[in-house]
């Protein structure tokens, strides 16, 4: 028996001791999560705004989000799309409870008859600031004799949270046919950093997942080979 193992070990040695690993890094084509045609009509209405500008008490009512966020949607699917998209964020959500919405067929029927869409896209966005100030213990070495000393430092920082959920509707039955949910979150040194800029911050980063729910998009992965 002891034979046997031994010579299973110096048979698997070399194999072990000398193989060659080679690391490749593949890019893969990911299929967007709701395929639709060239040429199919998308209506962009008004999303449901978790926490109303008049209802808040951060600086994220500063920012008209409805407005910035549908503006630059319509900019992004009109570049890197091939859909035809229209802009119906004039119409007016008859509740903003999403619950109830989502189940209005009627009213998405008549938002795509209106725009003549084939989908529309709705959802509901929640758009936070966060101002945040505490201290932290750093080292410092003294000028003065050269030992090592702990101090409280006061450290500020703004953060930007940006929940999104993404609704897609039947144009010609008002069904709810895709659903997607995307959250965001930023942080910078400073108090009082720019509200606007950082809900552009938070769009930019979740741009990629945005655009794959229309459009195909690609991703990298590792991959190792044994020789």
């Amino acid at each position: 028996m002891r034979r046997a193992l031994f010579a299973a070990v110096a048979i698997l040695a070399p194999v072990t001791l000398f193989a060659g690993v080679f690391e490749a890094t593949l890019t893969l084509p990911v299929r967007p999560r709701f395929a639709l045609s060239e040429g199919t009509h998308v209506a962009i209405a008004p999303f449901v705004i978790v926490v109303a500008a008049e209802d808040r008490t951060d600086r994220a009512s500063k920012v008209d989000v409805q407005m910035e966020f549908s503006r630059y949607l319509k900019k992004k699917l009109d570049k890197e799309t091939k859909l035809e998209i229209f802009d119906a964020s004039s119409e007016k959500l008859p509740t903003s409870d999403t619950k109830e919405l989502a189940a209005n067929r009627d009213f998405w029927k008549s938002v795509a008859a209106r725009s003549g869409a084939d989908y529309v896209l709705s959802g509901s966005i929640d758009f936070d600031v966060e101002d945040k100030a505490g201290y932290k213990t750093e080292e410092y070495t003294s000028p003065v004799d050269g030992r090592t000393y702990y101090r409280q430092v006061l450290v500020e920082s703004t953060g930007f949270v940006f929940d999104i959920v993404f609704v897609v509707f039947d144009g010609d039955t008002g069904e709810k046919v895709a659903e997607e949910n995307f959250r965001d979150f930023k942080q910078f040194d400073g108090r009082n950093y720019d509200e606007l800029m950082g809900l552009f911050e938070n769009l930019r980063s979740m741009e990629k997942q945005i655009l794959s729910m229309f459009i195909s998009q690609e991703t990298t992965s590792t991959r190792y080979l044994f020789d």
